[in-house]
């Protein structure tokens, strides 16, 4: 018995142009980042001949297996339509046809994902697929979105290229005020060994607004946690402890580089406890360097929780549960 084909389709926002979005499926050097791709990849051959009747291949190695998926272009209009077919010989003769619509939105766009001719036992699959592919996507047009990383048991790790200079990222760090615009208020003394208080205020990190998720109801009037200073180095390192002040508190540093009229930033949180605390964790840290990356280039950012909705869920599926 033939199984119903469907048509899957999905609708995904960034914040990039039309152009940037759109290249990012045609350009090779780009699509290798994360087109059919993952973070597991071990080795990855990109070809694309970009044009009407031109063909696109993709190999990637995973595991010590060769996946290959391949097709030809169909309609190319740039920035606002791209159709091509897909296939994976080695597991199925069925090519699809897949069409990629590019809309712009605000300061950003949306692109519609049609995916026609799909078996309808395949389309949970393929829909995590799409997903898992757009997350990859969104570091690659911003690399200040880049996500964060599991650098060994229990340890995530971010990078961020900021403006400078380095003095100026330090007190975002270190000043109350103004850490208080991406992260928590609470006064910090410059030594090791203080005590200090993190008054979280998450709707009141931005003029802009959004609904707080069920979840999260119980911190809606505000949470207070309690740290330590470990590290006090100004202005390149601080860190402290994060946890309610017990012994198995985890630790949080951030580092500072000048690069040019930059600074990188690397933020790494130790000590966490299990898998679920990473995954909550790296969620948090990336939705707050979000507000901060946007303070520090001069935007006022998005609402905490429209760009923490963003990151729900999604660092369940980078993470792996073994």
């Amino acid at each position: 018995m033939t199984s119903e084909l469907i048509n899957l389709r999905m609708n995904r926002h960034f914040d990039a142009s039309r152009e940037q979005v759109f290249d990012a499926w045609i350009n090779p050097k780009i699509a290798c980042h994360w087109l059919f791709t993952s973070p597991a990849s071990e080795t990855n051959d990109t070809r694309m001949d970009a044009c009407i009747g031109g063909k696109w291949s993709i190999m990637d190695r995973r595991g010590g297996t060769d996946y290959r998926g391949q097709g030809e272009y169909i309609e190319i209009d740039r920035p606002r339509r791209l159709v091509f077919t897909f296939g994976m010989p080695q597991f199925s003769p069925e090519v699809t046809r897949v069409i990629v619509e590019i809309a712009a939105d605000g300061d950003g766009c949306v692109l519609t994902l049609t995916q026609e001719g799909v078996s309808a036992p395949d389309e949970k699959g393929l829909e995590e697929g799409w997903n898992d592919m757009f997350d990859n996507l969104a570091p690659v047009l911003d690399p200040n979105r880049a996500y964060g990383v599991i650098v060994e048991p229990g340890t995530i790790r971010f990078e961020r290229l900021l403006p400078g200079p380095v003095e100026r990222v330090w007190a975002y760090l270190t000043d109350s005020d103004k850490r208080g615009k991406w992260l928590a208020w609470g006064e910090m003394q410059p030594r090791v060994g203080s005590q200090f208080e993190l008054r979280f205020h998450h709707s009141e990190l931005s003029t802009n607004k959004a609904p707080i998720p069920e979840k999260w109801r119980p911190i809606e009037s505000g949470h207070v946690s309690r740290h330590h200073i470990v590290r006090f180095e100004p202005p390149h390192f601080l860190s402290f402890s994060w946890g309610n002040g017990a012994g198995g508190d985890s630790e949080v540093a951030f580092e500072l580089t000048p690069r040019g009229d930059k600074v990188l930033l690397i933020l790494t949180h130790r000590r966490l406890a299990d898998r679920a605390a990473m995954v909550g964790t790296a969620g948090g840290w990336n939705s707050h360097l979000r507000m901060l990356t946007d303070r520090l280039e001069g935007r006022e950012p998005p609402a905490f929780w429209a760009v923490h909705a963003d990151v729900d869920g999604l660092y369940d599926r980078r993470f792996p549960s073994e």
